[in-house]
This record gives structure tokens, C-alpha cells and sequence, in this order.
């Protein structure tokens, strides 16, 4: 029950972050902007792919191969080339991402129904790229040699038909741009107040320490959940985003989640003396927690495994398999439950270590 000391705490925590246009402005314009910036920026999709070829048998069958790679989506120019030093050149001097070498005796093994040689040379300075290509040239391929008598492979995406990657970004940034917004404003809460002065003068109030928390959690969990909602939109009409789940399964598990990250903020603010220290200690926690989470690679492949192990006590690692989950894969309540109940400890143990803290100033 909210009694009226906690709404007023509550009111007074509004009027604080409210109160400056500048900071109202803050709470909403940026993890839009983020949501524009990353969704295009952040994809491991490689477009307008520039290549080099090197050509050595030069007949109709080697020509149609090469059609195959220039008429592909992903390919924007191929640079032909004479011979094996100019192929390096182009690739020493990064003019090309990738380069292709067919031998002259291609067409002469691919009408004797052998498996003829293309060589692929990619630029290893650029690691995730050239994987990536090396995959796109590898389909290419693999259609072009089934027209030889080869199995061809069909596959289907399921989730995400058309791999499209914004889908994959923007389901996870939903939990990434919350987090951030939530962690900033709850760490700054209580290190304003020391900063400031009131700190003191809060603990003195008929409060109890679980109320303060309560009330100092209360505004970023309200603006969180907001953001969370425009970025949703936002993903849902402009990037044409699906959301084949349950909406209210997915704010439901949004809101424990903001709680948890909230429990963080104050954990954090709780060793802090100034908002500048709280700051510094928010983007320690966040970005480990972003590259721990599975974001920009699956949690199984980080290295060393311990590494692993320490994605346990980290909240965003499992929102963000609920939020592709409830908006790709529509998974039921059970599957989302298996994901939140680690969140919902991870709350309760840093809730109870913020309450802690106050009691220790009181006693």
C-alpha cells in the first residue's frame, strides 16, 4: 500500500527529473535516435560488396559464373584484373574486400561433370567480413554447380524468413536502450542527493529504507517502461518489425527486467558520493553487461568459459532471448518464465543489498 510519505517521495522524484526541459527532452529523444542509429549502423549484414576477379579461363561457363556473382544483391562492382599481382594489389590496398581466381581449366572440369575450382582470397584484417562473404560467395556456388547434376540444397528461415537483420537488432535493442535510460536515472538519483546535500536530510524523514527505495526505483522503472513502449512503436511502424507474441507477456516481462537494471542503478549510487563517480560506474556495468548479454555474438561462443559463467548475473542476457522470443518466435508463458525467474532474483538480491545500505546509514 502507498501511503503518503512514499507519494510524496514518489512526486518529489517526478518533479526532479521533470521539472528541466532540457532533461524531459533527454528521457525520450535519444534511445529514439539510438534506435535510428544502431538499427542501421550496428548489422552484420555486408552490402555493396566490391571484388576482384581474376579470370584465367575466359569461356561462356566461367562468364555465366561471374554473372552470377555481379547480379547478386550483395555485390555493387567487380574489378577484373590480368593477373596475380594486380589481384594482390587490389587487396593490399583495400580497393576490394574479397578476390576470386578461376583457373583455366574450369569449364574443361565442370562439362566433365568434376567439381571445378574457384579460389577465394579475402582480407583477414577484416575477420567477420570476409567470413561473411566467404558465405555469400559459397550459396553463389553451390546454386551455380547444381545445375551439374549436384544436390541442391533448400533452406528455409524460420523466425526471420528473409534474414532481415533489423529485426534481430531492433528486438534486442528494445531491452539494451531501456536498460541504459533506467541505469543512468537510478544511479544519478541517489548520487544527486548526496551531491547536493539532501541525502542526510532523506535519511532523517519518517521514511523507512524500503520505501525510499521503492520511491527512488518508482520514476526510472515509469520512464523506462515509456521508452520501451515509443521504441516499440516506433520498430513496429517504421521498420515494419513483427510482433507475433503476447504484448502484455512482453511488458510484463519488461517491467521485472527495468526493476532488476533499476536495483543495479541504486547499487551502484549506493558507493557513489558524486553523479560524476555514478556515471563513470554506469558505463563500467553497461558495457560489459552489452557484450556479456548475446547481443553481437551468442553467449556460447564468448571464450573463455568462465566468461560464460559470469553471463548468469547478468539481467540483459536473459530479457534479451524473452524480447526476440515473444516478438519472432510468439514462445508461451512457460518459456518466458524460464528467463525471468533469473531476473527476478537478480532483483530481489540487489533491491535488498540497495535497503541494506540505507539501513546502515540509519543504524
Amino acid at each position: 500500500m502507498l501511503n503518503n510519505r512514499l507519494i510524496s517521495l514518489i512526486i518529489k522524484e517526478f518533479y526532479s527529473v521533470w521539472r528541466d526541459k532540457k532533461s524531459r527532452v533527454l528521457l525520450f529523444l535519444p534511445p529514439l535516435m539510438q534506435l535510428f542509429l544502431f538499427s542501421h549502423a550496428a548489422t552484420l549484414d555486408i552490402d555493396n560488396i566490391t571484388a576482384a576477379v581474376l579470370n584465367e579461363d575466359s569461356t561462356p561457363v566461367s562468364r555465366e559464373f561471374l554473372n552470377r556473382i555481379s547480379g547478386s544483391k550483395y555485390f555493387k562492382k567487380i574489378v577484373y584484373v590480368k593477373n596475380l599481382k594486380e589481384l594482390k594489389d587490389e587487396l593490399d590496398t583495400e580497393n576490394v574486400r574479397g578476390a576470386i581466381y578461376i583457373k583455366n581449366d574450369f569449364t574443361k572440369k565442370y562439362l566433365a561433370g568434376q567439381n571445378p575450382e574457384v579460389e577465394v582470397i579475402l582480407d583477414g584484417r577484416h575477420t567477420n567480413g570476409s567470413q561473411i562473404i566467404g558465405n555469400y560467395l559459397g550459396e553463389i556456388t553451390g546454386g551455380f554447380g547444381g545445375q551439374n547434376g549436384e544436390i541442391n540444397l533448400v533452406v528455409r528461415n524460420w523466425y526471420n524468413p528473409n534474414l532481415y537483420y533489423h529485426w534481430f537488432i531492433i528486438s534486442s535493442l528494445i531491452g539494451i536502450l531501456s536498460m541504459s535510460m533506467v541505469l543512468l536515472l537510478s544511479a544519478l538519483s541517489l548520487a544527486r542527493e548526496k551531491e547536493s546535500g539532501t541525502f542526510d536530510e532523506l535519511l532523517v524523514t519518517p521514511l523507512k529504507p524500503h520505501e525510499i527505495v521503492i520511491g527512488k526505483l518508482s520514476i526510472p522503472l515509469f520512464f523506462g517502461v515509456i521508452d520501451g513502449a515509443l521504441i516499440l512503436i516506433a520498430a513496429k511502424f517504421v521498420f515494419h518489425l513483427p510482433v507475433e507474441g503476447n504484448i502484455f507477456l512482453y511488458f510484463f516481462a519488461l517491467i521485472w527486467f527495468l526493476i532488476s537494471i533499476s536495483g543495479v542503478g541504486l547499487f551502484i549510487s549506493s558507493f557513489c558520493k558524486t553523479q560524476q563517480q555514478a556515471m563513470l560506474l554506469v558505463f563500467v556495468f553497461m558495457f560489459p553487461a552489452t557484450i556479456l548479454s548475446g547481443y553481437s555474438a551468442p553467449v556460447e561462443n564468448i571464450t573463455p568459459e568462465f566468461l560464460q559463467n559470469l553471463t548468469i548475473i547478468n539481467p540483459l542476457r536473459f530479457f534479451l532471448v524473452i524480447s526476440k522470443g515473444i516478438i519472432l518466435k510468439n514462445i508461451n508463458f512457460y518459456f518466458v518464465l524460464l528467463n525471468l525467474i533469473p531476473i527476478i532474483f537478480i532483483s530481489i538480491f540487489t533491491l535488498f543489498i540497495a535497503n541494506y545500505s540505507f539501513k546502515n546509514r540509519l543504524e
